[in-house]
């Protein structure tokens, strides 16, 4: 018989407690990270099923990361009232905005779907990331870790792929409704088996820093994409920009002053935490820009459907598997410092690599531009992340990680608005100045606002104009995605010699010989 208050979690023996918590924790983590690329292999689908432009795609992409970028560090703070209880009502809440996402057929909805998703992974991830380590033993704390980080970090590569799969076997809405059911059951999981953990200070919750950074980002993301349809030009565009910088800057000046130990600025000064952040932000610009670029590319211009195209980005998943056993190697040889170096000249021959694709080029040449940048994300993403925890004290690592999260998500929302703002200015110019004269000017509008509206204006026209439309609208977007491709290749190329040159050298303690 169970004792007057005692926890639910006693019902269950200790090792079947531990083994279920932290399944249901990694199970929740990686779909939570598999729902920020996902949705990259249905961009084409939803540009068709629900009308979205290519800015309104962007849109659909950044609703999730700008939430779950802005409520990452208050909701540590919350945490400090309950762990257990904020991780829960973090995955109520992302079931509950796919549960919104089924029956929407519109770009609106699916954005504000989007957006309660990103609040709810913004409650989750830091708590099943901390609670994770506290349901192994003391000498299995490390590995525990370890694998929770594993699962969310493995779903940004693999969303693509199940997204893929779904899409071709049963349609877009099949991706928030496997979303409810794992979370569902990862939710019952997380009740039976995973103890509350309070600690004894509750902390701050800065309302300002919170609202700084959403509208800030949220601001210059708006300027930088609604640029390539309105232009710089636009009396909306650059004061929103300005105004989005302001806030940014105001945010940066008060985590500065504070004293919060959830906004710390002194981590800052440990120059290996910084350089490990700056290139986990990257990595992850790098990583959304891609996965929102090729899918378009192998369905829209190679003509595969959507499990073809999940299956033809594997070669990612491969480079990834290979690249991290050999990173992990180099590291203990050399020292992470020149892991990081190799693994972003990696990035930026895969990109230069991705930079040289056509609209005929085969899909071995395609292949091999994934296995290198997969190779390039193995040798970065794992190394980061150690060196990240590696350059503080313990008892920092979990601010380390909730901090590392935050200037990710705001890293893959600039990367969707920055990286996308540029393919998609290319593609609309290209489609603009290539135009026969003789085309209607309503027809080049169409096409311009996405490959699926190039698509849908040629289906009107003759049979020839309109294949020699949708040849055009694939040479204008190939075009726009090399140039984008070429752009990060020159960045990566950058950060690679800044490292070299700045970033300290983190070296583990050698083997020594039995």
């Amino acid at each position: 018989m169970r004792t007057p208050g005692a926890d639910i979690t006693d019902l269950l023996p200790t090792p079947t407690r531990r083994w279920l918590g932290l399944v249901c924790l990694t199970a929740a983590l990686l779909i939570i990270g598999l729902d920020v690329t996902v949705l990259t292999i249905a961009l084409p689908t939803l540009a068709t099923a629900v009308g979205a432009s290519t800015s309104e795609l962007q849109w659909i992409t950044n609703a999730f990361t700008l939430p779950f970028a802005a409520l990452l560090l208050p909701s540590m703070a919350l945490g400090t009232r309950g762990r257990k209880q904020l991780l829960m009502a973090g995955l109520a809440l992302f079931a509950a905005g796919s549960a919104v996402a089924l029956p929407t057929d519109s770009a609106a909805g699916l954005m504000a779907s989007r957006a309660l998703m990103g609040a709810g992974a913004a409650a989750a991830v830091p708590h099943a990331l901390s609670l994770a380590p506290t349901l192994a033993s003391p000498e299995g704390r490390e590995g525990a870790a370890a694998v929770a980080s594993a699962g969310f970090a493995l779903g940004l590569p693999l969303g693509p792929v199940v997204g893929g799969w779904l899409l071709a076997t049963y349609g877009w809405h099949a991706i928030f409704v496997v979303n409810i059911v794992v979370v569902l059951a990862a939710l019952v999981g997380v009740a039976l088996a995973v103890p509350e953990q309070r600690r004894r200070r509750v902390e701050p919750v800065d309302a300002v820093c919170t609202v700084l950074v959403l509208a800030g980002t949220w601001a210059v993301a708006y300027a930088v994409t609604e640029a390539t349809t309105r232009g710089w030009a636009h009396p909306v565009t650059v004061p929103v920009f300005l105004a989005g910088a302001a806030l940014l800057c105001a945010m940066v000046i008060r985590l500065i002053r504070t004293r919060s130990p959830l906004a710390d600025a002194a981590l800052w000064h440990h120059p290996r935490f910084t350089w490990a952040i700056c290139t986990l932000s990257f990595i992850t610009l790098i990583l959304l820009a891609l996965l929102f670029m090729i899918p378009q590319y192998l369905q829209q211009v190679q003509g595969y459907d959507a499990w073809a195209t999940g299956v033809r980005l594997m070669p990612m998943m491969v480079g990834f598997a290979l690249g991290t056993v050999a990173g992990n190697r180099l590291v203990t040889v050399a020292d992470a410092k020149w892991t990081l170096v190799l693994g972003m000249l990696l990035w930026s021959f895969g990109l230069l690599w991705i930079g040289q694709l056509s609209h005929g080029s085969s899909y071995p040449v395609a292949a091999g531009a994934l296995v290198t940048t997969g190779l390039a994300l193995g040798f970065t993403l794992p190394t980061a992340l150690s060196a990240l925890t590696g350059s503080l004290p313990p008892e920092k690592a979990v601010t380390a990680h909730a901090l590392a999260n935050t200037c990710r998500q705001i890293a893959a929302a600039f990367g969707i608005a920055v990286m996308g703002a540029v393919l998609n200015t290319t593609y609309r110019r290209e489609l603009r100045e290539e135009a026969p004269a003789d085309l209607a000017d309503g027809v080049v509008d169409e096409a311009r606002q996405s490959m699926a509206g190039a698509a849908e204006a040629a289906a009107a026209l003759p049979t020839k104009e309109g294949e020699d439309l949708v040849t055009l609208a694939q040479h204008a977007f190939v075009t726009g995605m090399t140039t984008t491709a070429r752009i990060g290749a020159s960045v990566t190329a950058l950060l690679a010699l800044l490292l070299m040159v700045r970033m300290p050298t983190l070296r583990r303690a050698p083997r020594r010989a039995p």
